[in-house]
């Protein structure tokens, strides 16, 4: 199956794979861009440890583009495998900032 069939199947767990793999490789495209000097663990432990969630929070941001294209073209599974996505992300980033406070 192509990478065109695939957009235009309507499934939920394709939604849910989109919204998640997203933004975790928009995520590491930051890190990597940003704390390419740091080891991985070493950003969880700087003073700069509060941009962490703030990242993953704008990360998440594309998610809402990709879900209004399935709202227009009436694919409806894969908008609410993308929705349930982006609510676990979503989440993820409020536990974090509540933790790293």
């Amino acid at each position: 199956m192509t990478v065109i069939e695939r957009i235009k199947k309507d499934s939920t767990k394709f939604g849910l794979s989109i919204s998640t793999v997203l933004p975790l490789v928009l995520f590491l495209t930051v890190f990597l861009l940003k704390f390419h000097e740091y080891n991985y663990m070493d950003v969880w432990i700087l003073p700069t440890k509060k941009l962490v969630p703030k990242i993953l929070s704008l990360c998440i941001f594309p998610n809402g583009m990709i879900f209004y294209f399935y709202i227009v073209h009436n694919k409806l599974q894969t908008m609410r495998g993308m929705l349930i996505g982006t609510i676990i992300m979503a989440t993820v980033a409020a536990m974090l900032f509540w933790i790293m406070g």
